[in-house]
């Protein structure tokens, strides 16, 4: 199979969809993308964001447009700057659309559903004896008929759409990994993200003992901390154990190499992560760019990381009063409620009894204004799983007699 235009010659666009109905006006769009039209360019971007994905959700135009973007990544044309309308507005600075472009086929490989089986996704794809109706939801669907979303035939047609970007995944990830060697640094961060996504979708590689030498040779060559966490978070995401990063000059490297998955019965990388977190704050300031792998601070994963590590809350103490002294109500979901939960595995009784870590970690959350307000319902469950109540007052009063 190959990538670009001619992958999609026998294609009738019209007879494909995406989030905004019949896909006849995609071609142009994809078209626009290595164009000289900078507006066109911008609208091209926006209508690969918002309709061939949207909100993280393919549709059946999702496989032949990932497969024009991947054969366009080679295009002289996708080094220019590029901006979608939303970075536009808000003043970012146009970044390589080739960059943009590989985020969009890492949206795509997510779009996958690499953690379901494909047995699962088939069996919705193809139930016995709907043929007929899931063609009629069809030809709803490319009429324009709103109510054919609520056809239960639907879940069959996104079925396939899922296995329509399975099946591609291997021609994907060949582009994206060309990419890998872009002398643009920030061409090379996205590349690195789009071959970690694709990597994962079932049947995208048959082995990634190859891949994993790629991406060491790439990280060996890093120009700066950035680029080799990004690549690192990858290695971990596809298997491979960078035991190697634990030893880099940079903390963020390391603390990126303990991550990985392979090595969460390594001592060395637990006691990377529980040092990192002893200063959350600076931790946080390691990572100028935003890997794909992270969900929000780089201090978020390495909680969820030493919470599932550590042998025991004593343990995690130092780490979570450091979490303890600047964290706030807003962020009870990703740092200090499950430090909290890990703190109290067991709801506390009648009469309550504390240990001294629970104590000590409970008057670092009492100490801090931040982590209480009385309008906020995010960390109201994290108390009542441990038997106590989301009340300042409440809990000094806890800690008064327990």
């Amino acid at each position: 199979m190959h990538s670009g235009w001619a992958a999609v010659a026998e294609v009738d666009w019209s007879r494909l969809f995406h989030a905004y109905g019949v896909a006849s006006d995609t071609p142009a769009h994809l078209r626009a993308l290595t164009g000289d039209d900078e507006d066109a360019r911008e609208e091209a971007l926006d209508h690969l964001w918002s309709a061939v994905i949207h909100q993280g959700t393919p549709w059946s135009v999702t496989p032949p447009a990932a497969l024009v973007v991947a054969g366009l990544l080679a295009d002289l044309g996708s080094a220019e700057p590029a901006s979608d309308s939303i970075s536009a507005a808000a003043g970012f600075q146009a970044k390589p659309l080739r960059g943009s472009m590989l985020r969009f086929l890492a949206a795509v490989a997510e779009a996958a559903e690499p953690d379901t089986a494909e047995e699962e996704i088939r069996a919705v794809a193809y139930p016995e004896d709907r043929e007929d109706e899931i063609d009629t939801a069809l030809e709803a669907i490319l009429a324009g008929d709103e109510g054919a979303w609520g056809d239960e035939s639907i879940d069959a047609i996104m079925a396939r759409v899922v296995l329509d970007i399975r099946a591609i995944a291997p021609v994907l990830l060949g582009s994206a990994i060309a990419c890998l060697d872009d002398p643009d640094l920030r061409v090379r961060a996205d590349a690195v993200g789009a071959v970690g996504a694709l990597a994962l979708v079932p049947g995208a590689i048959a082995s990634t003992d190859d891949l994993v030498v790629r991406l060491e040779q790439a990280a060996d060559q890093a120009k700066d901390h950035n680029e080799r966490c990004a690549i690192v978070l990858t290695l971990g995401e596809v298997g491979a154990t960078p035991r190697a990063f634990l030893t880099d000059p940079h903390p963020a490297v390391r603390a990126c190499a303990a991550l990985a998955p392979t090595l969460a019965d390594d001592d060395a990388a637990t006691q990377e992560i529980l040092t990192a977190l002893r200063n959350p704050t600076e931790a946080d300031s390691w990572l100028d760019d935003h890997p794909r792998q992270l969900s929000g601070f780089l201090r978020f994963a390495l909680v969820a990381a030493a919470v599932q590590r550590a042998k025991s809350f004593d343990e995690l103490l130092p780490s979570a009063l450091a979490i303890a002294s600047m964290t706030s109500h807003w962020t009870v979901e990703s740092d200090w409620g499950p430090l909290l939960a890990a703190a109290f595995p067991v709801p506390v009784g009648e009469p309550p009894i504390l240990t001294d870590a629970q104590r000590i970690y409970l008057q670092a959350l009492v100490a801090n204004d931040k982590v209480w307000d009385p309008v906020m319902g995010n960390p109201v469950p994290w108390f009542q799983r441990i038997g106590l109540s989301y009340d300042r007052d409440s809990c000094r009063n806890l800690l008064s007699i327990a």
